[in-house]
């Protein structure tokens, strides 16, 4: 049986896709995890509701990033989404740290289960691992919402055409 996802035969496809995407502005979030041994976290635009009958995510997490090891053996995750004026913990989490030292930068604290979450975010939607679909480079993972911590101020920080912008 051949695989659903096939690689474009015409590699500028994939530059045309890269750049009709940076003309999507997206909210960017900072999706956590833990196992038993380390927290993870990534910067991610690639986040949606899926659902309100029962509230669930969905996330697309890169096959080669740590947290995927965490979300594919079923721990649950946690969306954190960013104020404009967060953009330095976006990049801490993307780029600029490894490893536990993701968590250096802001107020990060302990939520059901030690998951963690960023105390100072717009809202933290902790969510159980509830199904897994590979796509490619990616899997798509759903995430049943079990709880969710919201601010009063809605002022995201936003990616668009490669650079922040707030709201």
């Amino acid at each position: 049986m051949t695989s659903p996802v096939q690689t474009p035969q015409d590699p500028s496809i994939q530059d045309q896709m890269k750049q009709a995407m940076r003309r999507l502005a997206a909210s960017v979030t900072v999706i956590t995890s833990r196992d038993q041994t380390r927290r993870y976290a990534m910067t991610a635009t690639a986040v949606t509701s899926l659902s309100m009958d029962p509230p669930a995510l969905l996330v697309c997490v890169n096959n080669e990033n740590g947290i995927h090891n965490a979300l594919g053996a079923g721990y649950g995750y946690c969306v954190n989404i960013l104020f404009s004026d967060q953009q330095d913990i976006s990049e801490n989490c993307a780029w600029r740290e490894k490893g536990e030292n993701k968590f250096n930068l802001g107020d990060w604290r302990d939520g059901p289960e030690g998951l963690p979450y960023l105390a100072n975010a717009q809202a933290s939607i902790f969510c159980d691992t509830d199904g897994a679909h590979a796509y490619g480079s990616h899997t798509i993972f759903i995430g049943k919402v079990r709880k969710v911590i919201s601010r009063e101020e809605i002022s995201p920080l936003i990616f668009l055409d490669g650079n922040y912008t707030g709201s």
